[in-house]
C-alpha cells in the first residue's frame, strides 16, 4: 500500500514535497510529531484535567478486579466514564505505577498512530498532493501536538477514527482478516470508549450501505457481528431504564440553554463551534452575526469544509464510501458538541483530521485553475500552525506556568499528615492517585447549605483548594463547572466556623481545609428538604413542625431559617417572628439575595421603608463577597 518515490514524483509539478520521496516524506513528517510532542510534553501532567487521573484509577481498579478475578464494579464515584479508555491503559499503568508521568508516553505513541493511520488512508484516494498537504498540515497542527501528551481518552478515539475509516477502505477493496479487525475492532472499542464514539458504527455502516453492490456483503457480516448484540445491550438497558453514562443530560442541558437564545446568536454561536470543534477556529471573540471578522473566519472555514466534502463524495469506489463515512463523523460530531455544554480544546482532536482532509480538498478544489494559490494557502496555514505550536514550546520552557506543574508537595503534606481512610474534596481523583485518599469531586450545589448536605452525606474530612482554571462554559448552572468551583472556593475560604485552615503552600497555590460539620447536618437537610415539598402541597403545618425541628438540629441553617419566616408570614403568625428569622439568616450569610429581598419587602410592608433601604444597601455591599446561593442564568 505505501508507494516510494516513484509514485511521489508522479505528482503534480511544481508541488516542491512531490520531490521527497514517500518514505522520506513520512518518517520526517513522524519525526517532526515526535520532536513536537517531546517539547510540548510538560503541559499537562497527569492528574491535571482530574479526568485523567480518573482514567487511571479505572484502569487500576480493573487491573485488581482481574487480578483478584472478582466482579467487575467501578463504584459511584466512576459511573461518569466508559471503560473502553481504562481497559487500554490497564497493561501501562500496571506497568508503570507508581511512575504516572510515563503514561503520557502512550498518547504520544497514539498521537504517531493517528499520523501513520490517515497516511495509510490517504494513500491511492486523495491525489499524492492532497494526501501530502493534509498529513502536512495535521502533524503540525498545534492542537494534535499539545494534547499527544494527555492521557485523556480523545488521542485514543482519534485512532479508533482513523484505523475504523481506514478498515472500511480496506474491506471495500477486498481486505481480509487485518481488514475485518479494524473495522469491527473500532466499531465497538470506540462507543466504549466515550459517547460520542457511538457515531464511528453509524458512519462506518452508512459508508457500507453506500457502496452498493460491493457493500452487501460486509454490511450483512457487520450487522450480524455489531449491530445484533448492540441491540441486546440497548433492550437491556431499555428495560432496566438505566443507561452506562450521564452524557446525555449534558446535551439536553446544552440543547435547553441554545434554545433561550435569539436566534442570530444563536446560529452564530452554532457555527462558530462548529469551526472551533473541527479545530480550525481562532480565537477571535464570541460575538453576535456582526462581528465581521469571526463571520468572515466561520464563512471561509464552511466554505472550503463543505467544498473539499463535495469534491471527495463526488468519487467512485472505495474512496466515496469512505469520504461519506468521514464526513458524517465530522458532522456528527460539530453538531452534537455544538451543543454541548463546556468546551475544551481536546474535544476537537478526534475531528481534527478529518476537517484537514476535507479542508485541504476544499482549498484544492477552489484553486484548480490555479494550483499554485491553493498551495500558497496550504503552506501558509502549515507555517502558522508551526509557528504557534514552537511559540506554546518555548514559552513553555522559557517561564514554565505553576499551572502545568504537578502540586507535589501538597500532595506529600497530604499523605504525611491526613490519615488514609480520609475523604477529600477538590481535585479529588488527583489526590486519590497521588496520595491514596478518596473523595468525590464538584457536586453542582445550587446553595451553601444543600453544598454542607452533599459534604455531609459523603462523609468529607478535608477540602483541597486550589486556583486552578478548569473548562469554559456554555451551558446551564448544572454543568457551568467555573462557575460551580468559583462558588465552592468562596464557600470554604469565607467559612471559618465550618472549614478550618490547615495548611497552604503558598508556590503552588493550594490550601487544604478540615472540614467541621455540624453534628446532624444530614438529618437536618432532609427535614428542610421535605419542608419544600410539603409547602408545595400547601400543608404548612407539618412544614413549619418540620423546619423547626430541623433548626432545632442545627440552629445555622440560613435556607431553614428562610423558609420558616415564609411559612410564618403565609401562616399569618406576628411579622416580628419572621424578621428576626430573615436577620439571622443575613447575619450568617450577608450576601443571601433571597433572603435580603424577603426582608425588604417585610419592612415595607411594615411602612418601614428606610430599614427596607437599608437592607438593600446591605446586600449591595455584600456583592463582593461569594453568593450564599448560585445566581440565575
Amino acid at each position: 500500500m505505501m508507494e516510494e518515490g516513484a509514485k511521489a514524483g508522479s505528482a503534480e509539478r511544481g508541488f516542491f514535497l512531490a520531490r521527497v520521496p514517500a518514505r522520506i516524506f513520512i518518517g520526517a513528517l513522524l519525526a517532526l510529531s515526535a520532536a513536537g510532542a517531546a517539547a510540548l510534553d510538560r503541559m499537562y501532567y497527569v492528574g491535571y484535567f482530574n479526568d485523567d487521573a480518573s482514567f487511571v484509577l479505572l484502569s487500576r481498579s480493573l487491573w485488581e478486579h482481574l487480578r483478584e478475578l472478582s466482579g467487575l464494579g467501578f463504584g459511584g464515584a466512576f459511573s461518569h466514564f466508559l471503560p473502553g479508555y481504562p481497559l487500554f491503559l490497564l497493561p501501562f499503568s500496571a506497568a508503570f505505577a507508581p511512575h504516572w508521568a510515563w503514561l503520557s508516553w502512550t498518547s504520544a505513541g497514539l498521537s504517531l498512530l493517528s499520523v501513520w493511520g490517515l497516511w495509510l488512508l490517504l494513500d491511492g484516494w486523495l491525489s499524492e498532493e492532497d494526501r501530502r498537504w493534509t498529513a502536512l498540515l495535521y502533524a503540525v497542527h498545534p492542537l494534535f501536538l499539545v494534547d499527544s501528551g494527555i492521557v485523556m481518552a480523545d488521542p485514543f478515539l482519534t485512532c479508533l477514527f482513523v484505523y475504523g475509516l481506514l478498515g472500511l477502505r480496506l474491506v471495500l477493496e477486498g481486505g481480509g482478516a487485518w481488514a475485518w479487525f479494524l473495522l469491527t475492532g473500532a466499531s465497538f472499542w470506540a462507543p466504549a470508549s466515550k459517547p460520542i464514539g457511538a457515531l464511528l458504527p453509524c458512519a462506518l455502516t452508512a459508508g457500507l450501505a453506500a457502496a452498493g453492490p460491493s457493500g452487501r456483503r460486509p454490511l450483512r457480516r457487520l450487522l450480524l457481528w455489531f449491530w445484533l448484540p448492540c441491540a441486546g445491550a440497548a433492550a437491556y438497558y431499555l428495560l432496566a431504564r438505566s443507561s452506562p453514562t450521564d452524557y446525555i443530560g449534558y446535551l439536553l442541558h446544552g440543547l435547553a440553554a441554545l434554545g433561550g437564545q435569539p436566534l442570530w446568536p444563536r446560529v452564530y454561536g452554532l457555527f462558530h463551534d462548529f469551526v472551533l470543534y473541527c479545530g480550525l477556529g481562532v480565537g477571535w471573540p464570541r460575538g453576535g452575526f456582526w462581528d465581521l471578522s469571526g463571520s468572515a473566519v466561520i464563512a471561509a472555514v464552511l466554505y472550503f469544509l463543505f467544498k473539499g466534502m463535495g469534491r471527495l463524495l463526488s468519487g467512485e469506489g472505495p474512496g466515496r464510501s469512505a469520504a461519506l463515512a468521514a464526513a458524517a463523523l465530522l458532522l456528527g460530531q460539530g453538531l452534537v458538541m455544538s451543543v454541548w455544554t463546556v468546551y475544551s480544546d481536546r474535544y476537537a482532536l478526534p475531528m481534527l483530521p478529518l476537517a484537514l482532509l476535507f479542508f485541504a480538498a476544499g482549498v484544492r478544489a477552489s484553486w484548480e485553475a490555479r494550483p499554485a494559490a491553493g498551495r500558497a494557502l496550504l503552506a501558509l496555514l502549515a507555517a502558522g500552525f508551526a509557528v504557534h505550536s514552537v511559540q506554546i514550546a518555548v514559552g513553555l520552557h522559557r517561564s514554565p506556568r505553576r499551572e502545568n506543574m504537578l502540586p507535589a508537595r501538597t500532595m506529600e503534606w497530604i499523605r504525611l499528615n491526613t490519615p488514609p481512610a480520609s475523604r477529600f474534596v477538590g481535585e479529588s481523583p488527583l489526590v486519590a492517585l497521588y496520595t491514596g485518599r478518596s473523595g468525590d469531586g464538584l457536586f453542582g450545589a445550587r446553595d451553601l447549605d444543600m453544598y454542607l448536605e452533599r459534604l455531609a452525606r459523603s462523609r468529607i474530612d478535608y477540602a483541597l483548594v486550589t486556583d486552578r482554571k478548569i473548562l469554559s462554559t456554555k451551558g446551564s448552572f448544572e454543568n457551568d463547572q467555573g462557575l460551580q468551583k468559583s462558588l465552592e472556593r468562596g464557600w470554604i475560604a469565607g467559612h471559618p466556623r465550618l472549614f478550618r485552615l490547615l495548611h497552604v503552600e503558598d508556590g503552588e497555590r493550594t490550601a487544604v481545609y478540615k472540614v467541621e460539620l455540624p453534628a446532624g447536618w444530614d438529618g437536618a437537610f432532609v427535614l428542610y428538604a421535605g419542608s419544600l415539598a410539603r409547602i408545595k402541597a400547601g400543608n404548612m403545618a407539618v412544614a413549619e413542625k418540620d423546619l423547626r425541628s430541623a433548626l432545632a438540629a442545627v440552629p445555622d441553617f440560613p435556607s431553614a431559617l428562610l423558609a420558616l419566616a415564609a411559612v410564618e408570614l403565609v401562616r399569618g403568625e406576628p411579622p416580628a417572628g419572621a424578621e428576626k428569622l430573615l436577620r439571622r439568616a443575613l447575619e450568617l450569610e450577608p450576601d443571601y439575595p433571597e433572603a435580603s429581598r424577603a426582608l425588604a419587602e417585610l419592612l415595607d410592608h411594615l411602612g418601614r421603608r428606610n430599614e427596607a433601604e437599608a437592607v438593600r444597601a446591605r446586600a449591595r455591599a455584600a456583592l463582593s463577597l461569594t453568593p450564599f446561593s448560585a445566581p440565575e442564568r
